[in-house]
């Protein structure tokens, strides 16, 4: 299926290039000197807000590409298809791995409101001519929001994306559909809904419901017992000051699950893990069918509140744990 995606973005790209040179770039009929290219505006942070991070941070969000896409740089390109909008694919993903940096700092509103905008932009610019840009967007966007490899995995932020192929009128059909898959796993257990919910049993025999779980918060950690990437997180995790601290309190609760079921090695396995945890596998196979959960990656961490709404959805380790550690801090606050 990744296959299909890639060679559908390629017949993309193509049809971009050839859109490109029929449209060419609005340059200088004014007689200006054509803009600059290969070098991205960055934006630049007002000095009232400079000393104060989320102010900063949240001004980065709401206007990173404000001078790249502004209209008196846009006139003022020469028609090229070989850059992006003026700067070169590699200048320009270097620009989107800043930009989603950028957003992951702020309030999670504000980030998917400035991707949004943002990639409504990039459709009409595509709509209007200039499809390149668009394909950049789409290429870079799965390769850093959607790999499940990448630091910056988000399917919040990647959303948008998918939503902006799908109502884009210059994409083909046959690439809108290719993209289909990913969204039907992008908008499995999201954010702010409730996670699905299903059937764990431990070591002891013992059956329930990962929803039967009592607790302030839950940080399932599902992973396999021959994953070395699991046992480089187990190690982290296990000595992580806001998850003992956390489940010291008794606020939070921890299931480990292996989603292949159990096996000879999930019971060797079994010491490595803290006691307190609840060390469980999938009785059922429904996990490793990717009905309900698609686990992209292993380990895959979900973080949930008592409710079992979705907090954290496949974050990574370090993630996680300033999440957590934001929450450990509120707990000490309130009982000081």
């Amino acid at each position: 299926m990744k296959r299909l995606v890639t060679v559908a973005l390629a017949l993309f790209f193509v049809t971009a290039a050839g859109l490109f040179v029929l449209s060419g770039c609005r340059n200088s009929k004014d007689g200006k000197t054509p803009y600059q290219t290969n070098i991205f505006p960055g934006v630049k942070v007002p000095v009232a807000m400079a000393s104060d991070k989320r102010l900063s941070a949240e001004y980065m969000a709401r206007h990173y590409w404000d001078e790249f896409l502004s209209q008196d740089r846009l006139l003022r390109l020469k028609p090229d298809t070989t850059t992006v909008l003026g700067i070169s694919p590699q200048i320009f993903e270097e620009a989107f791995q800043g930009y989603v940096s950028a957003i992951e700092s702020v309030d999670d509103t504000i980030a998917k409101h400035s991707m949004a905008k943002f990639v409504d932009k990039a459709v009409k610019l595509a709509e209007d001519g200039y499809p390149m840009f668009f394909s950049q967007i789409m290429q870079n966007g799965e390769k850093y929001l959607f790999d499940a490899h990448s630091p910056f995995l988000d399917d919040e932020l990647y959303l948008p994306v998918l939503d902006g192929i799908e109502k884009c009128k210059v994409i083909p059909q046959n690439v809108k559909d290719s993209f289909n898959w990913q969204k039907e796993i992008c908008s499995k257990n999201r954010v702010g809904t409730q996670a699905a919910d299903f059937r764990y049993a431990t070591s002891g025999g013992r059956q329930g419901m990962m929803h039967g779980i009592n607790a302030e918060y839950l940080l399932v950690f599902f992973n396999d017992p021959d994953c070395p990437n699991c046992r480089q997180a187990l190690e982290v995790m296990k000595t992580a000051d806001p998850i003992l601290n956390l489940t010291g309190m008794g606020v939070m609760k921890v299931l480990a699950v292996s989603p292949g079921g159990k096996t000879a090695l999930w019971d060797e396995r079994k010491a490595d893990f803290p006691s307190n945890w609840i060390y469980a596998y999938d009785p059922a196979g429904e996990l490793d069918q990717g009905t309900i959960y698609t686990l992209r990656t292993s380990p895959s961490i979900y973080l949930l509140d008592s409710e079992k709404n979705v907090i954290l959805k496949d974050a990574s380790v370090p993630h996680c744990l300033r999440v957590l550690a934001s929450i450990a801090e509120h707990y000490v606050q309130v009982h000081e």
